[in-house]
């Protein structure tokens, strides 16, 4: 079991006791009700998780293995966080020397991952596969992006896996022309906020696949016109996103971009490919 799966068990069975163990006399239903949501707005999420010894036990293989297990527990612990994360930490800037930080507000810098999803960009289905539960070898670098659409700006948290333990070991500045994601990134800003441009770069026809509502195991794959797209196209991740660069290659003209649920196991794929120069989404699967 990973240790995201182990945390929101940590939290269903404190809802069950709080809620199995409170005091008074009405039994009704409506009662049962108000007072679980009562005990589940009071409980301290990321102090509880902290407290799990699970996540900040050193030596544990689970924590240090995949990094995406240790990223969860490093952005729910502060324990973890005050011990995982270098002291000073060097912040890099692409027009001025470098920063030594000797404070870290991490709950604000890693913010932008407090939503409902996360996103991951690959340069074709097959890393996107690859990538899955993988553990990477030792002495390892990991690149947290928060991508800034609006703005054309990247931060780079650079994680370092020394003596099978990751640390967050610096930070550096970027904008998309810096990054070898520039062309697609320059047009993905304008893809997720121009309704007008959006509709002209949706392959038509635009291949989907869809889970069959009337079948939980199965799927629908199939096209649709490209002005379909406007009334059944989901969110798109727009503002600023994320990416978690592990050695992803990104020189051909496909980009795979996955959004991926926080809190369940629900994601959505948006495939583009760059045809005679120019970014068309050629398709979507949830």
């Amino acid at each position: 079991m990973s240790i995201k799966c182990k945390a929101i068990w940590l939290v269903v069975a404190v809802v069950a006791m709080l809620s199995c163990g409170g005091k008074g006399t009405d039994t009704s239903p409506t009662s049962s009700l108000e007072t679980e949501e009562e005990s589940l707005d009071s409980i301290p999420l990321q102090e509880e998780i902290e407290e799990e010894p699970f996540l900040v036990e050193e030596g544990n293989p689970q924590l240090d293995g995949i990094f995406n297990d240790f990223l969860f527990a490093y952005l729910h612990s502060r324990t973890l966080r005050r011990e995982r994360t270098a002291k000073p930490l060097r912040l890099e800037h692409p027009e001025r020397p470098a920063e030594m930080l000797e404070q870290f507000d991490a709950e604000f810098e890693f913010g932008f991952l407090s939503g409902e999803y996360f996103t991951t960009l690959y340069g074709n289905v097959r890393q996107m596969q690859a990538e899955d539960d993988e553990e990477l070898e030792e002495d390892s670098i990991v690149s947290l992006q928060r991508i800034n659409l609006n703005d054309g700006t990247i931060r780079n948290f650079q994680f370092l896996r020394e003596e099978g333990r990751w640390q967050l070991d610096g930070i550096l500045e970027a904008t998309f022309q810096d990054d070898d994601l520039c062309d697609f990134l320059t047009f993905y800003a304008r893809f997720c906020t121009d309704s007008l441009f959006q509709a002209q770069a949706i392959a038509d026809p635009l291949r989907i696949v869809i889970q069959d509502t009337e079948d939980e195991e199965g799927c629908i794959d199939g096209i649709i016109d490209a002005d379909q797209w406007q009334t059944f196209c989901p969110e798109v991740p727009s503002g600023i996103i994320s990416n978690i660069r592990k050695g992803q290659s990104y020189g051909g003209n496909r980009i795979v971009l996955r959004k991926s649920g926080l809190s369940n196991g629900l994601q959505e794929v948006f495939t583009f490919t760059r045809e005679r120069g120019n970014w068309r989404l050629t398709k979507y699967e949830n």
